[in-house]
């Protein structure tokens, strides 16, 4: 199997994790708070790590088919990318909303030529 096969098959399993594990309870049904994604990002445990990996790449694979908006390079790496979005995330935190925090760290970080 080649490395960007099992790249793409560690972020589908990573974002079905993120789905089941970092969603609230139905009754409390809401967005994943910012807080609560970067606390998976720093855990230790590989299933965090999985959660973490996969939230992100599920809103950067969603947001690339918004064309124009974001336009991540083909050369970057799960982890690279999963690495800068955390980056930026702790060097402009604020926003509660994870999808709305990791899109903005997205656009901040791979704009789309104009």
């Amino acid at each position: 199997m080649s490395h960007s096969s099992r790249a793409a098959l560690f972020a589908l399993g990573g974002l079905a994790l993120a789905f089941s594990a970092l969603r609230p309870p139905p009754a409390a049904a809401a967005f994943i708070a910012t807080e609560r994604l970067l606390r998976a990002c720093s855990a230790s445990d590989a299933r965090s790590t999985a959660d973490c990996t996969g939230y992100i790449v599920g809103v950067a694979d969603a947001a690339q088919l918004r064309r124009g908006e974001v336009c991540v390079p083909a050369g970057v790496s799960v982890r690279g990318l999963r690495e800068a979005v955390l980056g930026e995330l702790r060097r402009h935190p604020g926003e509660s909303d994870a999808a709305a925090a990791v899109m903005a760290a997205l656009r901040t970080l791979y704009p789309c030529p104009r």
